[in-house]
């Protein structure tokens, strides 16, 4: 018994096909993905950064502010570092994926491989039927 080539060239370009459509509905390019939010406070003397994973990636503080009292100075602090979380959310959308390409794809794999695979596995009982009757056809 032996494999139709045919059918696992076809099963292979479906496969191939189908992969390729996944590729497309990547991660953003990584420059956007990249970008922090920045916040700001008391007039840009106070600038955070959070990373896209929401992490604090820097905190600015001009020296000047230094010289205010402890309650002031967090306040602008916390004041930025909420500006940045804010820009985080309200930063731009993920862009969602055309998944209709995909979808048919997939539909056409099932739709081809079912039936495929019923066969295969039909010829394999059947292979196994012969040798448990001693080889005869």
């Amino acid at each position: 018994m032996s494999a139709d080539p045919s059918m696992s060239g076809d099963f292979t370009r479906m496969l191939d096909a189908t992969m390729a459509a996944l590729r497309t509905v990547g991660p953003p390019p990584a420059e956007e993905a990249e970008t922090p939010a920045v916040g700001e406070a008391a007039d840009g003397q106070v600038r955070a950064e959070m990373g896209r994973d929401g992490k604090l990636q820097s905190l600015h503080v001009e020296p000047r502010l230094m010289r205010l009292a402890s309650e002031e100075l967090t306040a602008h602090v916390v004041t930025a570092v909420n500006a940045a979380i804010d820009g985080l959310r309200t930063g731009p959308a993920p862009q969602v994926a055309d998944m209709s390409q995909l979808r048919e794809q997939l539909q056409e794999v099932r739709d081809t491989a079912v039936p495929r695979l019923g066969s295969f596995l039909d010829a394999l009982t059947e292979a196994q039927e012969r040798l448990a009757r001693g080889g005869q056809r």
